[in-house]
């Protein structure tokens, strides 16, 4: 739709023809819009839920904590840490006491800073293994990696659990 403002001038004119293009382009559009809702439905990629056990070397030892929630304490949707236990097969066994510590408070986190550095000064590989609740917000685990940084460990990782109903399933 250009206009000649020269008036007498006769010469070519050189304006692009838009129309096709738009044509082009909507019917790209619309098969995008067709095919886009298929595509998704038809592809499913399996999502990992647990990460895969820890490789452990024959014979090596660990510090195995777990971080539980007070349900005592959680109410109303509000999710509070209980205390941090030592994860220790071998005294649950044995019915002896595992030791427990609580890092809400100043004393109870002196106390664990002092255990995992004790513990980890007699390992080889200062890792922490860490057991929390799914449902712990992930605030206080983040807590109590600092905590581990605090005693000397190395590395600090969560420890998941092989997911329930795909155990029963088979």
């Amino acid at each position: 739709m250009g206009m000649d403002v020269g008036g007498k001038g006769g010469g070519v004119k050189s304006d692009i023809n838009v129309t096709p293009l738009v044509d082009i382009v909507l019917v790209l559009l619309i098969i995008f819009i067709v095919i886009t809702p298929a595509v998704n439905a038809a592809v499913k990629l399996p999502v990992a839920k647990h990460s895969e056990k820890p490789q452990t070397q024959q014979g090596a030892k660990y510090l195995n904590l777990m971080l539980g929630r007070d349900n005592e304490k959680s109410k109303d949707g509000v999710i509070v840490p209980g205390y941090v236990m030592l994860d220790d097969e071998a005294a649950k066994r044995e019915g002896k006491g595992v030791a427990a510590w609580d890092m809400s408070t100043e004393d109870g986190r002196a106390k664990l800073v002092k255990y995992i550095k004790a513990s980890t000064e007699q390992l080889s590989d200062k890792r922490v293994f860490v057991k929390a609740d799914a449902d712990l917000p992930y605030k206080y685990v983040d807590k109590l990696f600092q905590i581990c940084r605090e005693g000397g460990a190395d590395e600090a990782s969560i420890v998941t659990s092989e997911d329930k109903a795909k155990e029963e399933g088979k």
